[in-house]
């Protein structure tokens, strides 16, 4: 298991990245154990408060070169599957890459002292747009200086900028992040899912936000079966047969 779900006291879903061997990082196992959790505790009504973290030295590395996932969109919170209800992360050592965009689309973050974050994509010629939805979560220049240049963030740095929403002392943030968690959770849960969706509503949202459902909507089609009949119906001069798959 790349991703361990577990079920803490006070309506709280405990969400670990589990590959430390790799500094869990991403790939299509572990996407698709986050699209799980985030499934699971949209559904869930008994759950009122997601905390995300990683097993290990690192929060995570970001991209697994060696298994790259196929869709790592599908594992972003708030965005493959809609969700009123709170998401933290506690980030200890560092949060690259994915890791970094998994943060910005979360509701809160909290890291510790020691803590980075590196988006490296300026650097390695490459850019997928995960993150061109910055502006409506970090201050737009000061979110556009770490983009561009590619250099580590510290957490105390991420917290000016809005990244992040408390620095703590290496080796607690966890435990802090739980108790920030179950105070939310005390607290009346439709009252929080309304704050959270006016809030979250009112947001700008990047190109691959605004885009990721009508483009996973139009890959289904294009991949169904009905798609591949259509064409060989068209083909063949013949009245297709769709089955609606």
């Amino acid at each position: 298991m790349s991703v361990v779900i577990e079920d803490l006291a006070d309506h709280i879903q405990l969400v670990t990245l589990d590959r430390p061997h790799v500094l869990n990082a991403w790939n299509d196992e572990l996407v698709q154990g986050l699209h799980e959790a985030w499934v699971r505790f949209a559904q869930n009504d008994a759950l009122r408060v997601c905390v995300v973290t990683g097993r290990g030295r690192l929060f995570t590395a970001g991209l697994d070169l060696k298994a790259p996932p196929a869709d790592a969109a599908s594992g972003m919170p708030n965005l493959s599957v809609p969700c009123d209800k709170p998401i933290l992360v506690a980030v200890e050592g560092a949060a690259i890459g994915f890791g970094s965009v998994l943060c910005q689309l979360a509701d809160m973050v909290f890291a510790g002292e020691s803590a980075y974050f590196l988006y490296p994509e300026a650097k390695l010629g490459l850019f997928q747009g995960m993150m061109g939805g910055f502006p409506g979560r970090l201050q737009y220049k000061a979110g556009l200086q770490w983009l561009m240049t590619g250099d580590p963030m510290p957490a105390k740095r991420a917290r000016e900028i809005g990244l992040v929403n408390e620095v703590y002392a290496d080796g607690t943030v966890l435990e802090k992040t739980i108790e920030m968690a179950e105070k939310i959770a005390k607290n009346a849960p439709l009252v929080i899912q309304a704050m959270k969706a006016i809030a979250l509503g009112s947001v700008p949202k990047g190109p691959m936000e605004l885009n990721y459902r009508v483009n996973r909507a139009l890959a289904r089609v294009a991949a169904s079966e009905d798609g591949q009949e259509g064409i060989a119906s068209f083909r063949d001069k013949r009245q297709a047969a769709f089955k609606g798959r």
